[in-house]
């Protein structure tokens, strides 16, 4: 994938995750008429924390690999051959996931220290196997 076509889909999906936000925010009421945590408000806005998040680490992830091509799994870049730009929006997509699992520990609260620390060790093993199966 290109790295215009990749940013696109990163600003597009980081401007929805907040207008998602924006909106679940302001219009969307938190309880239901039993006064219990309204699931479909909580799906929508960690919707939109992932959407958001995973757009902004998408862009991150991008503008880091331009800088550090190690950090998407290059080996050894040629001079002719551009990098892809699959690894940043995969993880992207994996800073999403790990942002919304967070924000969702949080309002459960059973969020400490070492569950934050598993979930990013998690995610480090997982970006780590993809990297070492290419």
């Amino acid at each position: 994938m290109s790295h215009t076509r990749a940013t696109v889909l990163a600003v597009i999906g980081l401007l929805a995750g907040a207008a998602l936000l924006i909106y679940v925010l302001r219009s969307v009421t938190p309880y239901d008429a039993n006064n219990q945590l309204s699931p479909t408000a909580l799906l929508l806005f960690l919707t939109g924390v992932f959407l958001a998040a995973g757009g902004a680490g998408a862009l991150a992830a991008s503008a880091l690999h331009r800088r550090w091509p190690a950090l998407a799994g290059v080996k050894t870049r040629q001079r002719r051959k551009p990098l892809t730009a699959d690894a940043a929006l995969r993880q992207g997509v994996i800073f999403g996931l790990v942002v919304a699992t967070l924000v969702a520990l949080a309002i459960a609260q059973v969020l400490d220290v070492a569950v934050l620390i598993v979930t990013l060790l998690v995610a480090g093993l997982v970006e780590a196997y993809v990297q070492s199966r290419q």
